[in-house]
């Protein structure tokens, strides 16, 4: 069973800054896990919306909260399609090169 402690308040103002953003959003800490994860009251069935990667809540935390909201997905999807796009053109430079390389050693 998850060991769940919800932060009531921090000396960085993180928990009222993310309020500010949606007050149904609230901070808890994982005890299971040692990670703080932030979760939502409007979401039915299951409240947690992500885990934040830090050891301690800081302006990061605003950051990645606001970056991930929903109304934010195309832009994110978009951000993944660059990435994956430029990766692939990387990996078959990569094996062209390669190929070259063997053509021309034989």
């Amino acid at each position: 069973m998850k060991k769940l402690f919800e932060i009531e308040s921090d000396c960085l103002g993180i928990l009222e800054r993310l309020k500010a953003i949606d007050e149904d959003y609230f901070i808890v800490r994982n005890l299971d896990k040692n990670t703080f994860e932030v979760h939502n009251r409007k979401q039915p069935k299951n409240t947690y919306c992500l885990t934040i990667p830090y050891d301690v809540l800081d302006e990061r935390t605003v950051s990645l909260v606001l970056k991930t909201r929903i109304q934010n997905s195309d832009e994110i999807f978009r951000e993944i399609e660059r990435e994956n796009s430029k990766r692939e053109k990387a990996v078959i430079k990569e094996v062209l090169n390669d190929f070259k390389e063997k053509l021309y050693d034989s």
